[in-house]
């Protein structure tokens, strides 16, 4: 059968990447049943081994265990995010639940946790990767059930299984709503402030709808900003931020409401089933930060300073809009509109300006050149390899030796076929146990496609996402680990954002804007006067950003630490709102019908790690400044040697080990202008 399904062979294109010519959709179906069936297979194996447990027999032996199954997994999942289809779709409905069974059946096996437990119990006598990994496979099976018994195990198999099914459904609803929103406007004097190439990316999609003469837009966030922020007409812009705010809460068939409270409730169930207060403290147990109180203590904390500089934002909009003569309250629709004005008066900058410098390739470049700088890789353009959609590109990462450390694959427009954000995965991961396998990473954004002969340009905003999955991509590609488990991004959530976060404070620095930040038509090097006014703003508006992020994470937090009854979705809401005192004119960065991070992704209870890793980074960060020099060489290769050790070494001992002390949240503060 291998040689009709290329799923079931050995990858033999280059660099080992899946082989994306030969693939069809009807090749995941025999695959994933392949995979399951070798891997329980292999589970039966250990469990019959009549040698008593060892490390090499059943920790080791467990982690080898399903490799066809994860490779068709991980390929089938990065599919799914980035060029999805209605056949892609049915597969993940069919297997989402059959795949949650297949976990639980390993999850639960009584007679392989024996033998975990039997060398967890030596584990004094094991040594450092081995111990690790026998400590987070123990942790691993008692967080996945292994100790429940009778009943309470069989109901932790049912809720797993409706669960992953929930989370597809939510997805799929998102996307679908995403892709159905369109607001259109019918005359072009109401298109007044729009830069022309979003005007006629409009008119395209407008004629492409069958409405020639119009304009038509979405709602997805690379649309919606520049809308907001330059749409002089008030009622467009309403109509466009409602449309976002509302996605999968129109009590269609698409409605997320009642999936989410199902999920809360099942989440909380499970979390009791395993002896957990809430799903919060079953989700923070293995964390950098304490629980959710600890959590929840420090989104408070920044949140106090964080809404004073909002309402004194506020304020100042308001005046802007009296100043115009209209005597209207600042809504959330107005925010993005005079934050803009008030940003040119300020700082005599806006995108139109700024954006020239920023091409898309000259910012990669600037990614490029921070890591040859800081680590000695370089990264070599694969021009002829075949990748799974022709706006993909690849490039060979090399160390400094010329030695091979994997491949990197950027993804950066939006279209129809991907959900919405950015993001970094992988479809290798990184291990030694049997030989060197080095990763295959990938970023994915969403940034506009150009029109046809125009060069993709990026706002600051994409600059800052480019350079922060990128620093997840450093991540997966320099790691240095035994075990594929261990390896890259495979660390405590709360730590994994500190990577991509730090390395967005060198996009704006200038001796590396000198360099990649060059004017798309001339060639000239951004201005050093622009680049101090780009400096100076880097404080604007940060009780908007910061509130409508603080506000998601406490909303996250509130959903999973539910104890009782699961309230409805807008009551939930307006509690959490009147209880922080969330200003009228700022939302939720993602309200909960919307929010793919904790109903469908993976950070429920844990949107708050950005925050604890912007502590971090700040401080992190501060520590070049510090020693006057970016790329300090000593700094740079304790950073290397954080981002090589995965997660095999505990992460607040890893921070101390770069940083020399505990972070402080000092820098955080001072760099968002909240102290």
């Amino acid at each position: 059968m291998s040689s009709t399904n290329p799923l079931l062979g050995a990858f033999d294109a280059p660099f080992g990447l899946p082989p994306f010519a030969a693939l069809q959709d009807e090749h995941f179906a025999p695959a994933f049943e392949a995979g399951m069936a070798a891997q329980l297979e292999e589970v039966a194996a250990i469990v019959a081994n009549p040698e008593p447990a060892s490390v090499a027999n059943t920790i080791e032996a467990l982690e080898r265990s399903g490799s066809l199954l994860s490779r068709t997994q991980m390929l089938f999942e990065n599919l799914s995010g980035t060029d999805t289809n209605p056949t892609r779709q049915a597969i993940e409905q069919e297997f989402g639940p059959r795949l949650a069974a297949h976990r639980d059946a390993i999850a639960l096996n009584a007679a392989l946790f024996a033998r975990i437990e039997a060398v967890w119990q030596q584990r004094d006598q094991i040594d450092g990767e081995a111990r690790v990994l026998t400590e987070k496979t123990h942790q691993r099976f008692v967080l996945g059930g292994a100790q429940l018994q009778g009943e309470a195990r069989e109901r932790l198999a049912e809720i797993n299984r409706e669960l992953a099914g929930l989370q597809i459904q939510f997805a799929q609803n998102l996307l679908a709503q995403n892709n159905d929103f369109v607001h259109l406007v019918e005359s072009a004097a109401e298109l007044a402030g729009l830069p022309q190439a979003m005007i006629d990316a409009a008119a395209e999609k407008a004629a492409a709808l069958g409405q020639p003469g119009h304009w038509a837009f979405g709602c997805d966030r690379t649309v919606l900003y520049p809308f907001l922020t330059y749409c002089q007409h008030r009622g467009h812009r309403q109509a466009l931020y409602q449309g976002y705010l509302n996605r999968a809460d129109n009590d269609d068939e698409q409605d997320n409401k009642a999936n989410l409270r199902r999920q809360a409730a099942l989440r909380l169930e499970k979390a009791r089933l395993l002896g957990f207060a809430s799903h919060a403290h079953y989700e923070l147990s293995d964390r950098m930060v304490e629980g959710p109180e600890a959590a929840q203590d420090l989104m408070e904390d920044v949140w106090q300073a964080t809404v004073v500089k909002a309402n004194e934002e506020a304020e100042a909009l308001q005046r802007l809009i009296a100043a115009e003569g209209h005597d209207f309250t600042l809504a959330g629709w107005d925010w993005w509109y005079y934050a803009e004005q008030r940003r040119q008066q300020e700082y005599a900058l806006d995108d139109a300006e700024l954006m020239p410098y920023f091409s898309l390739d000259n910012v990669i470049e600037g990614a490029f050149h921070t890591a040859r700088r800081l680590f000695g890789i370089d990264f070599k353009p694969l021009d002829n390899l075949a990748l799974y959609h022709d706006e993909a590109r690849a490039w060979e990462v090399v160390d400094s030796d010329g030695r091979h450390l994997g491949v990197f694959i950027g993804d950066y427009f939006t279209r129809d076929s991907k959900r919405g954000g950015a993001w970094m995965t992988v479809f290798r991961e990184q291990s030694r146990l049997d030989g060197e396998v080095r990763p295959l990473v990938q970023n994915v954004c969403n940034f506009p496609k150009p029109q046809p002969g125009q060069p993709a340009l990026l706002d600051f905003d994409h600059v800052r996402t480019l350079f922060h999955e990128f620093g997840h991509a450093l991540h997966g590609l320099l790691t240095d680990c035994r075990y594929a488990s261990l390896s890259g991004t495979n660390v405590a959530r709360d730590f994994v954002e500190f990577p991509s976060q730090v390395l967005e404070h060198w996009a704006l620095q200038p001796e590396v804007l000198a360099h990649y930040a060059r004017h798309v038509e001339t060639g000239a090097v951004i201005p050093e006067d622009l680049v101090r006014r780009v400096q100076k703003m880097g404080r604007f508006n940060q009780g908007f950003q910061t509130g409508e992020f603080l506000a998601a994470a406490i909303l996250d937090m509130a959903w999973h630490t539910i104890e009782g009854e699961v309230p409805e979705v807008a009551e939930m809401e307006a509690n959490v709102a009147e209880r922080i005192g969330l200003p009228e004119a700022i939302a939720y960065r993602y309200r909960s019908p919307a929010f793919a991070h904790i109903f469908s992704g993976g950070y429920s209870a844990g949107y708050y790690s950005y925050l604890y890793s912007a502590v971090l980074d700040g401080d992190g960060f501060a520590a070049f400044t510090e020693a006057g020099n970016l790329f300090d060489p000593a700094l740079a290769g304790r950073l290397r040697t954080l981002l090589q050790s995965g997660g095999t070494v505990n992460p607040d001992r890893l921070y101390r080990t770069f940083r020399g002390r505990d972070p402080r949240i000092d820098a955080l503060l001072e760099n968002r202008g909240l102290n």
